[in-house]
């Protein structure tokens, strides 16, 4: 019988933690999508879904948001527009707020 129960307790612990963590990984996305959605914007690729997605594929390519920093810091030398990883931060922190709000069930 206590087995039962604490089987039962770790399955409850295991979902709860399964859910978190899928909550937390479709935060994160929801967030990347919108700094995919405004360096496309300052880099005049505004709608380009492929490029929306290459940003958002990035962040897969190592732990962090280094990778993720990195190909937008690449992008726009490359497109001569000036920025600095300390602004890519800052958007991510503001992102991350307005992601984790639309998520929220209040």
């Amino acid at each position: 019988m206590a087995d039962r129960i604490f089987a039962d307790r770790g399955r409850a612990h295991e979902a709860a933690y399964s859910a978190e963590q899928h909550a937390q990984f479709n935060t994160v996305a929801r967030r990347n999508r919108m700094l995919a959605n405004w360096a496309a914007e300052l880099l005049g690729r505004e709608g380009e879904q492929a490029y929306i997605s290459e940003v958002m594929a990035s962040h897969f390519i190592e732990a962090g948001d280094a990778d993720l920093t990195g190909k937008l810091m690449e992008d726009f030398t490359a497109a001569g527009v000036e920025m600095d990883e300390k602004t890519i931060h800052a958007k991510m922190s503001e992102f991350l707020l307005a992601a984790t709000q639309s998520t929220d069930p209040a």
